[in-house]
């Protein structure tokens, strides 16, 4: 869940942006409230909003542009236009503006459900709202409405970050840095911040003594290797300014630099390219973060970056082109060993870098099925299946409890294996005791 603080106008151009999105069937007026006598009248137009609006801001006119307007938007579809309008209500409540008059519409036109509120900053007593830290505390206030604790979480985002594989105290920052958090080296410290508020910091010595353990993985710097090969020869390379998405649709340019064949690497790999360049200047090399593997790598170690650049790669990117229909299984080929390898990686990308495992195999084009008794890791795209059990050899307690809730939600069922041996001669005793008391014996040696 986000929340965005969006231009001020004089005019409340922001009524009109959002009764337009309600014409055209993009948006639903869910909410019109504190608007006095103005709200017993029947088919109001925007016009009567807005002047009522103009009315109330005249009576503080050092306030040039008074019009309030932020949207709060929740990823994908997670959250009705109902449950949204109650939380920016709550939310307005707290910055100040519970007792405005202020409109709440529900924007449909984008992958994600969001909604709009437009209202004046200036009270019936002709005082400003105030606006004091407004992005801040707009933050602030969210996170409050939705149970988020910054401060648990970035403790458990800390961990996470020192799990992963790194050579140098920068690569470690990048890893923090994807995780959403805002870095400052100070003396013998690295400060994290986050909405604002400095949540945590953590000494240098600890990182380098860390990224001191780096040892390379001479196996699957081959297979990323061959990925970028591969997938450069399919998608655009050429880097542009990525965008930040706005309310409505829209977006708008910021620093990072990202191509199509970026996009797609993330999506389907778990695979993030983070390119390094000055100013406006052309990029001079870039980091591969492999989420899967939790590994940060130095680009020019997987492919050199004028070799990426320079592949011919015309496809642009779709979200689509990491979700495929499924095949028929019956045409699904046989795996070779580096294909495990590959497959053992995009399983632990759909754990670990998605909500849940069915979001992470709906996003990556995957599915686990049941075949000849036994679970199947399906890639319908490339008519591939491999038996589960050889890809979680290296899982996690967290690995193998994320495909079992998985299964069981599909009607499988899953045992993580047991990774304690017993003693032979323990075995063979209990299989004596058995046979004495007439129960079949569990070890036969």
């Amino acid at each position: 869940m986000i929340v965005r603080i969006l231009s001020s106008s004089a005019t409340f151009n922001g009524v009109i942006y959002n009764t337009d999105k309600v014409d055209r069937g993009q948006g639903e007026l869910m909410l019109v409230r504190n608007f006095g006598s103005l709200q017993g009248l029947e088919r109001l137009r925007p016009e009567d909003y807005r002047n009522y609006l103009k009315m109330l801001s005249a009576r503080n006119t050092r306030v040039v542009k008074p019009q309030f307007h932020a949207a709060i938007s929740a990823k994908g579809k997670t959250y009705d236009p109902e449950a949204l309008t109650d939380i920016a209500v709550k939310w307005l409540e707290a910055m100040g503006y519970g007792e405005q008059p202020y409109l709440v519409v529900f924007h449909k036109d984008t992958d994600n459900h969001h909604v709009h509120v437009v209202s004046t900053r200036i009270g019936r007593d002709g005082k400003k709202v105030s606006s004091a830290f407004e992005h801040v505390h707009a933050l602030q206030h969210l996170n409050q409405i939705m149970g988020v604790r910054p401060e648990e979480n970035v403790a458990r985002d800390m961990r996470r970050a020192l799990d992963y594989s790194f050579s140098t105290t920068a690569q470690f920052m990048m890893v923090l840095e994807s995780l959403g958090y805002a870095l400052k080296l100070e003396e013998g410290h690295i400060e994290v911040k986050k909405f604002g508020q400095r949540l945590h910091h953590i000494p240098v010595s600890e990182v380098e003594y860390k990224a001191g353990l780096y040892v390379n993985d001479a196996r699957r710097q081959r297979q990323l290797r061959a990925i970028l090969e591969k997938y450069s020869s399919i998608y655009r390379t050429e880097l542009t300014k990525a965008e930040q998405p706005l309310a409505g649709g829209r977006s708008q340019p910021v620093k990072a630099l990202t191509s199509d064949l970026s996009r797609f690497l993330e999506a389907k790999f778990g695979l993030q390219l983070s390119f390094h360049a000055r100013d406006n200047q052309a990029a001079y090399g870039y980091t591969v973060l492999d989420h899967a593997n939790q590994t940060v790598w130095k680009g020019s170690d997987i492919l050199p970056l004028k070799d990426l650049l320079s592949r011919t790669g015309q496809q642009e990117f779709n979200k689509q082109d990491a979700v495929r229909p499924e095949q028929p299984a019956e045409k699904l080929k046989p795996v070779s060993p580096e294909t495990v390898q590959l497959y053992a990686a995009l399983l632990k990308a759909a754990v670990r870098n998605y909500p849940d495992l069915a979001q992470g195999l709906h996003d990556l084009g995957l599915s686990i099925t049941r075949a000849h008794d036994q679970l199947l890791f399906t890639d319908p795209s490339a008519q591939v299946q491999v038996p589960l059990g050889e890809l979680l050899s290296d899982a996690t307690t967290g690995d193998h409890a994320a495909v079992q809730d998985y299964a069981a939600s599909k009607g499988f069922s899953y045992v993580p294996p047991v990774n304690i041996a017993g003693d032979i001669d323990d075995e063979q005793i209990n299989g004596r005791n058995r046979r004495r008391r007439k129960k079949a014996r569990t070890n036969t040696r």
